[in-house]
């Protein structure tokens, strides 16, 4: 009996570790795509269409406008974004090195 209450303990503690390290290992995209689905849920299915249309009108509206104010920046982070990768490891190596005592991989 006691061993019975000791393994489904044990049993449910595994399965939420099991479901938080698949939270967690999601990338962006995947949660982006958890986000939309369950807000898209809150819809009847025959209007879930308009909300997707409308969702993405607004997108395309707002990046239109982002690039025709900021398009010369933009060009300048699109040539300058390659060089600054080496710098930006640099970095991030030596905070590693520096808060974990170790570098990381």
């Amino acid at each position: 009996m006691g061993n019975e209450i000791a393994n489904t303990l044990t049993n449910a503690v595994a399965d939420q570790a099991k479901q938080a390290a698949n939270t967690a290992a999601k990338g962006f995209v995947e949660r982006l795509f958890d986000v939309y689905n369950s807000f898209i849920s809150i819809f009847p299915e025959q209007y879930q269409w308009i909300v997707s249309l409308i969702l993405v009108l607004a997108i395309a509206s707002a990046l239109f406008r982002l690039i025709q104010k900021n398009w010369l920046w933009l060009i300048v982070v699109v040539v300058l974004f390659p060089g600054i990768l080496p710098l930006l490891k640099n970095i991030f190596d030596s905070l590693t090195i520096l808060l974990v005592g170790k570098p990381l991989g």
